[in-house]
């Protein structure tokens, strides 16, 4: 770890990496960066990570970044705090950029959650206070740059971070996944729907060709799709891409409409089958309840 300087004699960039409301997996992509990780670190120095750091107090920092959501006041009050003292704030993660995994609580009111599914559960004074929903970040604070997934791929992180601490603008990824997707779009017709486990997928053909719910052509691309590659859906969790990040058209009946086309499956068909399983279009990026705007030119 650097003090101060990096190896040429150069100050080093200050960072801070906070995790709010999260399951950690984004600073845990980070990590797996490996030796490229250790290549960046040779110009930048963690001056707080409660993860990496034993540092009790937010200092002035050069850049600062945020995975997670805010659940609870303390996550605001820190979330401002941080902004307050850096130059460049990022938000890492889905969970940081529109809410993620953890807005799967927003389904039910903290009134339910905690008078009507669990009445008898004791809530000690001393834990922090409940806000109504899980939030993005970007509902509280400015955010320069947003680094979507679930958890985003170490390489995109490091690329990213290490444009930001040379100056420069990170690249962009704008178009959707299916773009980076190896298997080719052909036209079969399924008949029906399936599961990602109710059969076996052709090792070549795309996957909504062949009847399974994938998301990649509602999905920004930059993650290089590991998961259709090797036989898994695409579940949305880089965010839409720049011709749908400002909604205007709804994305549920824009998935619907697509299905339909690719599988030859009727319409009516599509929605009611999406309506059975609707964890297919996750609250990663389809949370009517946690839509915010965000700066198209933001978004990597």
């Amino acid at each position: 770890m650097n003090h101060g300087r990096n190896s040429e004699g150069a100050s080093a960039v200050k960072v801070c990496i906070l995790s709010l409301t999260c399951c950690a997996g984004c600073v845990s992509s980070l990590v797996n960066a490996g030796e490229d990780l250790f290549n960046l670190l040779k110009d930048v120095e963690v001056v707080f990570s409660p993860t990496f750091v034993d540092t009790r107090e937010v200092p002035r920092v050069d850049l600062a970044i945020v995975e997670g959501g805010v659940r609870t006041e303390a996550d605001e009050e820190l979330l401002r705090e941080l902004r307050a003292k850096t130059d460049t704030l990022v938000a890492l993660g889905i969970c940081a950029t529109h809410g993620g995994v953890t807005s799967l609580g927003n389904v039910l009111s903290l009134k339910q959650l905690l008078e009507g599914r669990h009445p008898k559960i004791h809530r000690p004074s001393f834990l922090p206070e409940l806000k109504d929903m899980v939030y993005p970040i970007c509902t509280f604070v400015d955010v320069d740059f947003y680094i979507p997934g679930c958890p985003p791929m170490p390489g995109l992180i490091i690329r990213t971070l290490s444009s930001l601490t040379r100056g420069e603008e990170p690249e962009r990824f704008k178009e959707i996944v299916c773009l980076e997707c190896p298997r080719k779009i052909l036209p079969v017709k399924p008949g029906r729907l399936f599961g990602i486990y109710e059969k076996e997928a052709d090792p070549e053909i795309c996957l909504l060709s062949q009847g399974f719910v994938c998301l990649g052509s509602l999905t920004r691309r930059g993650c290089g799709a590991p998961c259709p590659s090797v036989g898994f859906t695409c579940f949305g969790c880089r965010g839409p891409p720049d011709a749908l990040l400002y909604r205007s058209r709804d994305l549920h009946e824009f998935l619907v409409q697509i299905t339909s086309r690719r599988t030859g499956i009727d319409v009516e068909e599509v929605r009611r089958e999406l309506y059975r399983n609707p964890f297919v279009f996750h609250a990663f990026i389809f949370s009517k309840k946690v839509e915010r705007f965000k700066s198209r030119e933001r978004v990597v």
